[in-house]
């Protein structure tokens, strides 16, 4: 018997803008609440945070100009490098700890929020050794009590004229700290305290072009946030200008030594000099060496251009005497090649011998067409050719000899003016030294001249080259919290944390939704049936209302003969056509129903395809072949006894066991119930008698449905696919799993049974058209035929 058999097929995984459109519709609520919840935590951070203000004030940095135009454009090439030691001047830990010592900003009020420090306390002096520690201060009649938070011990009292005796600390209460029933104040470690001011601190330069450094200072207290970059800036400027001050006083000292040292030795190389020239008579050497130097460069270069001429000539003749010793006699003269060398072609009479050589070679050519070598008249010619050979190698060769007589002159001549450059006087070397030695010292006398002046003038005068530009001044509004923005981040970030996981839950989403989920599951497997949700009277569609209600409400779902108008009925139809139509020449008749799990809906689909196998007239037999928990006779309200079992281990007869089920105007069809439940079906379906019986069945019926267990549960449905001549799985849109599926595939190609196809069943069109926009099509007939409230239209 032949079976059907498919391939697997090409699953597209490319991901289209409407398959993204699609998970964001199925998961919207997800990410609406993702969404409410960020920005809700966002509004309420905005409202509950503590604002924090900030203050800036501006520098101007000039940088140094080096004298040196090079100096100059190296400083350009380095981007400021001067400005940004600057910068980093300012975050120095140096000058925060000035910053901290002048506004003591060791102790901060924690309680109340957002309340300035200089509101509650005046006259505040703390000490670099102060310990750690809260304090709180309650009001105790005329004056304030001090707790100490961590032992709750007093520590005395506090008020507008008592100052309070802390350890480290000491300050007064203003009037307005009467209007607070509770003040809590924290005193800071100093070097805490100059950390955390570093954290709020923050130096930048806006405009790398412009000298122009910006120092930003952000907290919760209001008139404090720019009274700190204020005196930052001036504690800067102050160390600057006694630095500068006290390396000019340095420089002028260093200068001054340095130039009485130099004076003394410039006057002893001048003197030195003129002894020199006086002595010596020396007026200019340098012209006697350079017309030396010249002529010496002059024969050298022509001395070479003749030796290159000669190794060329000398080559070529190697080369020429080579190929006359191989050469063929009726051949080309390799002498030919001294029309390649420029210099004796200038000359006439090798020019007339090679043209001569060309004719004779020319003429024996001609001859040799007609004659051999071995002719009179070809041997003259050849013989000729041999003279005019000789005569030009003579040629050459003497030519040759003029050139290396040539490169020998040169190289004596060189000699000469060699010995004659060395024996020039040494005295112009040490006229040179004695000149540069003077001139060296009296550019440095000079160049120190210069700096002492400039060193006494910055001595003199104050820096302009750092002021400050635009002191910070109080804030009007806080800039943190931003409301607006923090509120913006909150949808944003919701919006990504909802889509987020709305992609995590699709990928850890197992279940088939569509065709296309399906075809990948089961390997390319042909899609036989798309069968729309049976909408159950008085009962709200569930994945668990097969399971929860029993037989009962299968029986509802056997849409096919109460209700052939209905989109389901329509759709078992299309299921019976493509079964007919998968071998048109022999259209399978043994089929068997399965699916990867329970409650897929195989019972109901090989219950509605036999009823419509029925309507066309066929003669056709459903047969509960599910030995363990078959429900089709309760479906059908017939006895579960005599049945298949029975019929196998030959407790009854066939006729006996087969019921005929009247389906009304839909005709009527044959069923076979399960019969006693056996300990071994998978035994029985396997057996030989099965086999027996099918074939027997085969005869009598059109076609045989046989509705079988589970695959991942028992292996009953994998044993009687292989007598059947095709099985068709039946899985359920949002119930069975991608894995159970391939798995039910794998044990059907173990056993090599014909699998016909896939039926997908259940599925609602309007929740999954949010996983194809195929279904939207399928949908349309629907909602014609339910309407929008999933009732039944009259």
């Amino acid at each position: 018997m032949e079976k059907p058999t498919f391939e697997g097929g090409y699953v597209d995984d490319e991901i289209s803008l409407r398959d993204i459109w699609n998970l964001l519709r199925r998961n919207q609520w997800l990410i609406f609440l993702c969404v409410l919840l960020v920005t809700g935590g966002a509004a309420a951070y905005s409202y509950f945070a503590v604002p924090v203000y900030e203050s800036a004030t501006t520098i101007r940095i000039e940088e140094e100009r080096a004298n040196l135009p090079v100096l100059d454009i190296l400083q350009e090439l380095s981007s400021g490098s001067q400005v940004e030691t600057e910068m980093e001047v300012l975050r120095s830990r140096t000058l925060a700890e000035d910053v901290v010592d002048s506004l003591n900003l060791q102790v901060e009020i924690i309680e109340p929020r957002g309340v300035s420090r200089a509101v509650l306390l005046d006259r505040l002096v703390a000490e670099r050794w102060a310990p750690e520690g809260e304090f709180l201060i309650e009001p105790g009649g005329d004056a304030f009590r001090i707790t100490d938070e961590e032992t709750l011990e007093s520590l005395g009292e506090v008020s507008e004229r008592l100052p309070a005796a802390l350890a480290g600390v000491t300050f007064t209460l203003t009037e307005a700290a009467r209007d607070y029933p509770r003040i809590r104040v924290r005193v800071l470690p100093f070097d805490k305290a100059v950390t955390k001011l570093q954290k709020a601190l923050s130096v930048s330069r806006p405009n790398r072009d412009a000298g122009i450094v910006t120092v930003r200072y952000e907290s919760s207290d209001t008139l404090l946030v720019h009274e700190v970059p204020n005196r930052l800036a001036a504690s800067f400027i102050s160390r600057r200008q006694r630095i500068q001050k006290t390396e000019a006083s340095s420089t002028v000292r260093f200068l001054e030594d340095q130039i009485d040292t130099l004076a003394r030795q410039l006057a002893a190389a001048e003197e030195r000099l003129v002894a020199f020239r006086e002595e010596g008579q020396v007026v200019s050497i340098e012209a006697e060496a350079n017309a030396q130097v010249t002529e010496l460069a002059r024969l050298q270069a022509d001395r070479n251009a003749i030796d290159a001429e000669r190794s060329a000539l000398q080559e070529l003749m190697d080369e020429i005497d080579r190929e006359a010793t191989t050469a063929d006699p009726a051949g080309p003269s390799p002498y030919r090649r001294l029309l390649s060398f420029p210099t004796l072609l200038k000359n006439q009479s090798t020019s007339e011998l090679l043209r001569s050589l060309t004719e004779v070679e020319n003429q024996r050519s001609v001859l040799l067409q007609r004659r051999t070598m071995a002719d009179d008249d070809v041997q003259q010619f050849t013989q000729r050719i041999r003279e005019l050979e000789a005569q030009l190698r003579t040629v050459a060769t003497t030519y040759l000899q003029g050139l290396t007589n040539q490169v020998q002159s040169y190289d004596q001549t060189l000699e000469q003016f060699a010995a004659q450059l060395e024996v020039i006087p040494q005295k112009q070397v040490q006229l040179a030294r004695l000149e540069r030695e003077e001139k060296v010292l009296s550019e440095l006398f000079t160049l120190l001249q210069t700096r002492l002046k400039e060193a006494q003038i910055a001595q003199a005068v104050e820096d302009a080259s750092i002021r400050v530009v635009d002191p910070a001044i109080l804030p009007s509004e806080p800039i943190k919290p931003k409301t607006v923005l923090n509120i913006a981040l909150g949808l944003i970030l919701g919006m990504m944390l909802g889509v987020g996981l709305a992609f995590t839950r699709e990928h850890m989403d197992d279940t088939v939704h569509t065709r296309e989920d399906l075809v990948e599951a089961t390997g390319g497997a042909p899609i036989m049936g798309m069968i729309p949700r049976i909408r159950q009277r008085g009962l709200r569609p569930s994945k668990t209302s097969a399971a929860a209600n029993g037989a009962s409400h299968l029986g509802e779902r056997l849409v096919a003969g109460r209700d052939p108008r209905n989109p389901v009925s329509e759709a078992y139809r299309s299921l019976r056509t493509n079964i007919t139509f998968s071998n048109p020449d022999r259209p399978p008749k043994t089929i068997v129903f399965t699916s990867p799990l329970p409650q897929d809906g195989k019972s109901t689909s090989a219950a509605n395809l036999a009823i419509t196998l029925a309507q066309q007239g066929t003669r056709v037999l459903l047969v509960d072949a599910d030995l363990r928990r078959g429900v089709l006779n309760n479906v059908f309200d017939l006895p579960r006894e005599p049945g298949l079992s029975d019929v196998i281990t030959g407790q009854a007869k066939l006729s006996e066991a087969l019921r005929v089920v009247d389906l009304g105007e839909s005709g009527r069809m044959h069923f076979l119930p399960t019969g006693t439940l056996p300990p071994n079906p998978a035994e029985l379906l396997g057996s030989e008698r099965m086999k027996t019986l099918l074939r027997h069945l085969e005869e009598q019926f059109d076609a045989i449905i046989l509705d079988s267990a589970p695959l991942t549960v028992v292996t009953d449905a994998a044993v009687l696919g292989t007598n059947a001549e095709g099985v068709l799985l039946v899985a359920r849109a949002n119930v069975t799993e991608r894995g159970a599926i391939r798995y039910s595939v794998d044990q059907l190609k173990h056993v090599r049974a014909p699998i016909l196809g896939v039926v997908l069943n259940d599925i609602d069109f309007r929740r999954d058209s949010r996983y194809s926009s195929s279904y939207g099509r399928y949908g349309y007939y629907y909602q014609y035929y339910y309407g929008d409230n999933g009732k039944k239209k009259k």
